[in-house]
């Protein structure tokens, strides 16, 4: 399905932009809402549970070295249990998760930077760009992937150091006020968005050209994305406070709005922005990609490109129908979580637990 081959460094990458996706507008605000001051805490422990699942899907790869994650269902569970396995996958999960993503893009610029511009004009023009990329192939926007990191790096070194200039302390005092519950629950939310999305890449990491650095390339793309979402929830409550944080939708752009510097260097909030349009392209080309390519192979179609244009029609009537609006988004988070549980915890267990039990039978399948 896939005949190109991407370096380890271009997959460090795309793992590292997919993390910081949508998360980095909404979770320093979805971290503040349980934790309160200790975000930063919840954060870390979020990110230490979401490097276990990736070591969990560093060995499901292992185990079967050179087949996508398509492929090995088919080889553990037969060719049409196998199939029916792929295809709800593709179709209840990432073809899901890439609507909600194209939804999170609308309710954005509608809310807070084109208010008067059509919801339906937004979404048709960023999916437009991210069909084209998806046809390209996965060589094509993983190389693009490596041109966007050195933007993405200066402009957030510039926010970080123009907005350090305002944090208080005093804001994430006391610590451990509140206990542990708060700050577990709050984990379990940064686990599940955006760690356990992460296993989609488990139809990408076969086709990394050192299959000796996958693991290390897949842990250090996660701890990558995972210390930038901690950075920003953490000068989020450091600078807005935790109830100004709890309560805004985008807390990480409404952070660089008090950015000034000699009432010269001010209002650049559309950096943040630029970083946020950045990631979540890569997210949704990234869930665009896969989901074609999943149910082209699923479905025995040779060529993905097939299908880009039926789902890109699809991924465009799910966003608008799929949510009335922003504030049922938010109520639907927490059973999301326990959504992306089951396909991004349950699942990969079962998968490894059945190719260990395979390899025991005897099947040929091994490391």
């Amino acid at each position: 399905m896939e005949r190109g081959k991407i370096s380890n460094r271009q997959f460090t990458i795309l793992v590292a932009l997919y993390t910081v996706g949508t998360a980095i507008l909404i979770i320093p605000s979805i971290l503040a809402f349980s934790a309160k001051q200790d975000s930063w805490i919840a954060g870390l422990l979020g990110l230490g549970m979401g490097l276990l699942a990736v070591l969990l899907y560093c060995s499901i790869a292992q185990k079967f070295n050179g087949l996508d994650l398509a492929q090995y269902l088919e080889v553990i569970l037969g060719k049409w249990l196998g199939k029916t396995v792929s295809f709800v996958f593709f179709s209840c999960f990432t073809l899901l998760l890439a609507s909600f993503v194209l939804r999170d893009i609308g309710d954005f610029m509608t809310t807070v930077m084109m208010v008067e511009t059509p919801i339906d004009a937004i979404l048709i023009l960023f999916l437009a760009v991210v069909l084209y990329a998806v046809r390209l192939g996965l060589e094509v926007f993983a190389r693009a992937s490596e041109v966007f990191l050195p933007f993405i790096v200066i402009l957030f070194l510039v926010l970080f150091f123009s907005i350090s200039p305002k944090m208080e302390i005093q804001n994430i005092l006391p610590v451990y006020e509140f206990g542990f519950k708060p700050i577990f629950r709050a984990s379990i939310s940064l686990l599940t968005f955006p760690f356990l999305e992460l296993i989609v890449f488990l139809m990408i990491i076969p086709y990394t050209n050192k299959p000796d650095d996958r693991r290390s390339g897949f842990l250090l793309g996660a701890l990558i994305g995972g210390v930038v979402l901690i950075i920003v929830s953490t000068l989020s409550v450091l600078v807005m406070g935790v109830n100004e944080t709890t309560r805004s939708v985008y807390p990480s752009y409404d952070l660089t709005k008090g950015i000034n510097i000699g009432k010269f260097f001010q209002r650049i909030e559309a950096m943040m922005a630029l970083i946020w349009f950045i990631t979540v392209f890569m997210k949704l080309t990234i869930l665009t990609y896969i989901t074609t390519t999943g149910l082209a192979q699923t479905l025995q179609i040779k060529d993905y490109k097939r299908l880009t244009f039926p789902i890109g029609i699809i991924l465009f009537v799910l966003s608008l129908i799929i949510f009335p609006n922003s504030s049922y988004l938010i109520e639907f988070t927490p059973v999301f979580e326990t959504y992306t549980l089951i396909f991004g915890l349950v699942f990969p267990l079962l998968i490894w637990v059945l190719g260990v039990f395979r390899k025991m039978k005897g099947s040929g399948i091994g490391y």
